[in-house]
């Protein structure tokens, strides 16, 4: 058993399919004392064999005075809407449910009969699929809420005890077949590296606990860089990271949906065009002078301004709103503007920057500028480029939002009443 130090008060769910781990983790738990409530799914792959399996579990809590929860799902179904293979979509549905239950019936810990042979497949699969240094470190003994009491010990060690104890179980007559992956490994691969090395099982014990001890040490300095070096910016980010610390970009990136591949190619490719970005299903990836930047890809719709009121940006809003002279205080925050709109035919229009726009920049004298030369002059990162908006009136710009007024509508002398124009992050103060 693994050393979990899980007080006898604990409020325990096992998760039970019928199968030896799962009928021995629940006699030894039952056994030991703790308060423990079998759950068990019928993922309906079985047909009869899976009906004969829910009785099976069911009627030895019964007879073991043990709370007994099951439910009964359609795991085909569920894979085709999901689009999952059949594995995929049964450890979603039990660890879905499993969660619920933890929710609504406030148990402490969900235990799994998860065993060192197990952690040996799961070692290898991960292997085959390309996964990181976390994947190597293959199942862990204990994650949030969830524990793996067995996670010690062997399958035949197992099997030895519940023919000792004459602990009844169930055949799943599916871990035969060499349909799924893991089986081959388990039937194929397993079988060699035993022949190879008759003690693999203690080698891969110490390889499983080095892993674990590395990880724990290179997820602590992950952290670190994170705190360091991530910053967010209504939605975004702004990443920094050395040479030395790609590692963690890529893991930062992959855990917000981009894959570790693209990001590594896009991040290491020689000589990049700082212009360019990595796009993938909905998020954006570009360089910036100091580093990288991400965000969600937003187009940036044409809006009409029918009067003055507070109008909806995307996940921005816009207020325009009349006030008096008096309130017109000049200062450093480049999302709020005063300008005199008295002879601007509305509606108005916000939208993003077009080729051949132009505008005359307050205190310019009236010449006019191409905004994209205007654009270019600032000397922007790529992503705030993409980002630009502007406000007109027909053909007229009125505020390269954020940026630059219009000369036209400064404030002039003599005027009594002015219009507030800012740009806000919803529930956000707008950042430069």
């Amino acid at each position: 058993m693994a050393d979990l130090k899980i007080p006898m008060s604990s409020r325990i769910l096992i998760g039970v399919s019928g199968g030896t781990d799962s009928m021995v983790l629940l006699k030894v738990l039952h056994e030991l004392g703790y308060s423990i409530t079998a759950a068990h799914v019928n993922f309906q792959l079985r047909s009869q064999d899976s009906d004969d399996d829910a009785s099976f579990v069911k009627n030895w809590c019964t007879h073991h005075h043990i709370p007994f929860l099951d439910l009964i799902a359609d795991t085909k179904e569920f894979a085709a809407s999901h689009k999952l293979n059949t594995q995929s979509a049964a450890r979603e549905i039990r660890y879905n449910w499993w969660k619920t239950l933890v929710d609504e019936k406030n148990f402490d810990h969900v235990a799994t009969a998860h065993h060192h042979n197990d952690r040996i497949e799961s070692f290898f699969l991960n292997l085959m699929r390309g996964t990181g240094m976390k994947g190597l470190t293959s199942i862990p003994v204990q994650r949030d809420f969830y524990i793996r009491p067995l996670i010690h010990v062997t399958r035949t060690d197992i099997e030895s005890f519940a023919a000792e104890h004459q602990i009844p179980y169930r055949t799943d007559r599916s871990n035969d077949s060499d349909d799924y992956l893991r089986n081959r490994i388990r039937h194929h691969l397993i079988p060699t590296l035993q022949e190879l090395n008759p003690n693999i099982n203690s080698v891969m014990a110490q390889v499983f606990q080095r892993n674990n001890l590395e990880w724990d040490a290179w997820e602590f300095a992950f952290h670190q860089w994170e705190q360091n070096n991530v910053i967010e910016k209504n939605g975004s980010f702004e990443l920094k990271a050395e040479k030395a610390e790609q590692s963690f970009l890529f893991k930062w990136l992959e855990e917000k949906g981009m894959p570790w591949s693209l990001a590594h190619d896009y991040v290491t490719a020689p000589q990049a065009d700082s212009g360019k970005g990595l796009e993938y299903e909905g998020n954006k990836l570009s360089r910036t002078k100091s580093g990288f930047y991400f965000e969600k890809i937003e187009d940036i719709p044409s809006i009409v301004i029918t009067e003055p009121g507070t109008w909806k940006v995307n996940d921005h809003e816009l207020s325009i709103e009349l006030v008096s002279i008096e309130e017109f205080k000049p200062n450093d925050d480049p999302w709020t503007e005063y300008a005199d709109l008295s002879d601007i035919n509305w509606p108005l229009e916000i939208r993003g920057i077009q080729p051949g726009d132009q505008f005359q920049p307050i205190g310019m004298l009236g010449k006019s500028k191409k905004i994209q030369d205007y654009i270019v002059d600032l000397k922007l990162e790529q992503h705030e480029k993409n980002n630009i908006r502007i406000l007109k009136s027909k053909e007229q710009v009125l505020w390269i939002v954020g940026k630059r007024l219009d000369e036209r509508i400064k404030i002039k002398p003599g005027i009594k009443e002015i219009y507030k124009l800012q740009l806000r992050h919803e529930g956000k103060k707008q950042t430069r």
